[in-house]
């Protein structure tokens, strides 16, 4: 019976490996249907992570004049934002009025973006608990 106990041993491993084998291979696919889902969502407009804020224009439409609200007292603009394009900048590049500049671990509230489009319809995108623009 020695045979029979050296070939149960023997399938017993070309089991587990095959096991641990599938197990891999359903991880891999489990990984990667979860990159295509995580890459097929649209991005958002207005991002706020890190310290810094990113604007996307995601209309058909150039933006021009742009003007970006953060915490609706600190300003910051840009003369154009094309179609698809993007703008990023970290918080404490945004001014007040009198030059008080948001500090860089500042909480981040609201964001509001107000621009022209190529039409010359008003573009407004809020973020947060925008109250004034």
């Amino acid at each position: 019976m020695t045979g029979g106990t050296e070939l149960s041993r023997y399938h017993g491993a070309m089991t587990r490996g095959r096991v641990s084998r599938a197990t891999g291979w359903a991880l891999v696919a489990v990984a990667g249907m979860l990159t295509v889902a995580a890459c097929g969502r649209s991005p958002e407009p207005i991002v706020v992570e890190n310290g810094t804020i990113t604007v996307r224009n995601l209309t058909g439409s150039d933006w021009r004049d742009v003007r970006v609200w953060v915490n609706e007292y600190y300003a910051g603009s840009a003369h154009e934002v094309p179609a698809g394009g993007f703008l990023r900048d970290p918080v404490d590049r945004f001014a007040a009025s009198q030059g008080q500049r948001l500090a860089r671990g500042a909480r981040v509230t609201s964001v509001v973006v107000l621009a022209t489009d190529a039409s010359g319809e008003r573009v407004r995108i809020a973020w947060g608990e925008a109250v004034l623009h």
